[in-house]
């Protein structure tokens, strides 16, 4: 991936955690990464090497299977799933 490092907001563990609890395949994990990182659609597309119409698919799936209605939800949601797990396993950084 070539999302540059200073706009990473999780650790490489945290992601790998944070995917795992979100039982992500690694697509819909990249894309969520450049979500994350303030990609617009076209972005992605390039980063991915797919097609915008492929992004909005994956978006689209994502959007189902959490249940969301935009991106702004999946980034909350993102973040409060991260939240929970992190106090359900003791972390202090979010009390």
């Amino acid at each position: 991936m070539t999302i540059a490092l200073s706009t990473e907001i999780f650790s490489e563990s945290e992601w790998i955690e944070l995917i795992n609890d979100l039982s992500l395949p690694p697509r819909q994990a990249q894309v969520i990464r450049c979500i994350l990182s303030g990609l617009s659609d076209k972005q992605i597309a390039s980063e991915m090497q797919i097609s915008v119409a492929g992004v909005r698919a994956h978006i689209s799936q994502l959007f189902s299977k959490f249940d969301l209605q935009d991106r702004h939800e999946l980034v909350l949601y993102v973040f409060n799933r991260f939240r929970e797990e992190c106090r359900a396993n003791g972390c202090s950084c979010f009390r």
